[in-house]
């Protein structure tokens, strides 16, 4: 493996540290009334007040003005008075670890259980993990089962590569002829959709693009050197990731190859984008209906410091994993592969990056939050809170910014007739805050509890886990 997810094995080795952890969602899956809260429906930018929300089967039965909605005698109730109930957050670039698991039923799971529930108690309530093993089928599973705390899961395939490919645990594939067999097994495993980088060749990125459109999967991920950001959003792509071939626009492929990308010449490339130029690819993103999902967050931690130690002193930090804290603590891998000066032409271009968003967003581009959470240095769940910010940091209104990890995900991934919103009918995977994140965003760090599919999940109930977990990690 390579420097980077050698890091990231390391923080998640503490294989045998969680044993005996009762992880499984023991939440109460019978009925439960949150009386008198008000609610963030995300449908439009309101909200309502005084409701009484009913819980039943995993779903949201009733909903009203308390005093108008009938609640069954002897449910569960949860005073919402003065709190604030909103849809689940999404991560839709998450790394949930599991790289090297080839034999998944003998291996020892609790590192990830321990990683899956880290984002239920950060509100995140669905993932979209952007490079799948069998491992992360199984995760899914257990997790739909009811047997784990986690997030729902959206699996993509294991990463298509190149000829020079970055990461050892990826899937080379240099020869167009060898894509349709890989893409109807992936398929047929089902795996949500595909995953590409940015070093398959043009005629690896067409058969993909062929087979994908056979089999019915989605493709996201980088856009190759050898494509560009223009023949990319042509192609059928349906996301690309960390702004991928908008930040290397105009460099030079020779360039682009000589160091993987990750040069000063690159990033500065925002620097020298014209706002004509800009204009021209964010009209084209929106004619393809192509989405975003930035992943700003991720750029910030690798150049600002202070953003890094703001997560370190943040009080839920201390009741991660002693491996999950040093992991944060330490960025080596990340710092040993992005040079001081690349880090520099970054926080130079991360105005022009947060422009960028603003203009996606003003037209209508599809938005969504992801964090790359996995990789050392961005916590589970903790991220997609600095992401969320981090869009408002980029101009958008809180409601603009809540959308991007709500509703907006549940429309890619076309089913925001089930999640996104809160209404009667849809699943009941929702947060409840302390305080209004349409006032300040900051109140998504201030969580009561979480609902997944139903069951309901203290605050208190999930800090305990993670103190156990740490407690027994420290033996």
């Amino acid at each position: 493996m390579t420097a980077c997810f050698q890091k990231v094995a390391s923080v998640f080795a503490a294989g045998t540290l969680l044993a005996g952890v009762a992880l499984a969602a023991s939440g109460d899956a019978g009925v439960t009334a949150v009386t008198g809260v008000t609610v963030i429906p995300m449908d439009a930018e309101r909200t309502l007040l005084n409701q009484t929300v009913v819980i039943a089967d995993g779903r949201i039965v009733a909903m009203g003005e308390t005093g108008t909605v009938q609640v069954p005698t002897g449910v569960s109730r949860i005073n919402g008075t003065g709190r604030y109930l909103i849809p689940g957050l999404a991560d839709m670039h998450a790394h949930v670890y599991g790289y090297d698991l080839a034999e998944q039923e003998t291996q020892d799971l609790s590192e990830v259980q321990a990683q899956l529930l880290v984002y239920a108690a950060t509100g995140v309530t669905l993932l979209r993990d952007a490079a799948g093993t069998p491992g992360h089928l199984l995760y899914r599973e257990r997790v739909a089962a009811g047997d784990w705390i986690g997030p729902d899961l959206f699996v993509a395939s294991p990463i298509f590569e190149g000829e020079r490919n970055v990461w050892d645990f990826t899937v080379k594939v240099t020869d167009p002829a060898a894509v349709e067999p890989l893409i109807a097994d992936y398929a047929k495993s089902g795996y949500w959709g595909l995953k590409i980088y940015h070093t398959i060749s043009p005629g690896v990125f067409d058969a993909i693009m062929v087979s994908a459109q056979t089999h019915e999967l989605p493709v996201m991920g980088h856009v190759p050197f050898d494509m560009g950001i223009d023949a990319t959003l042509e192609s059928g792509i349906t996301s690309i990731e960390h702004l991928r071939g908008y930040d290397f626009d105009g460099v030079p492929i020779a360039s682009l190859w000589a160091d993987g990308g990750r040069s000063r010449e690159r990033f500065s490339s925002w620097n020298r984008m014209t706002p004509e130029r800009r204009d021209e690819l964010v009209a084209k993103t929106v004619a393809a209906g192509v989405w975003n999902v930035p992943t700003l967050a991720v750029n910030r931690m690798l150049f600002d410091p202070a953003a890094r130690a703001a997560v370190i002193k943040h009080p839920r930090f201390a009741r991660l994993l002693p491996a999950m804290q040093e992991g944060m603590k330490s960025m080596e891998g990340l710092d040993a592969i992005f040079s001081l000066d690349s880090r520099e032409a970054l926080r130079e271009a991360y105005p022009v990056m947060l422009e960028f968003i603003k203009a996606l967003s003003d037209v209508g581009a599809g938005l969504m939050t992801g964090t790359d959470s996995g990789v050392p240095g961005y916590v589970p769940g903790f991220t997609v809170i600095d992401e969320i910010q981090s869009f408002g940091e980029a101009g958008l209104t809180p409601f603009q910014a809540l959308q991007a990890s709500t509703i907006a995900p549940a429309r890619y991934l076309g089913i925001a007739d089930d999640r996104g919103t809160v209404a009667v009918g849809k699943r009941a995977d929702l947060v409840l805050l302390d305080n209004n994140p349409l006032e300040d965003l900051s109140a998504l760090w201030e969580i009561s509890g979480v609902f997944l599919t139903g069951r309901w999940h203290s605050l208190a109930d999930l800090e305990a886990a993670l103190d156990e977990q740490s407690a027994i990690a420290e033996e």
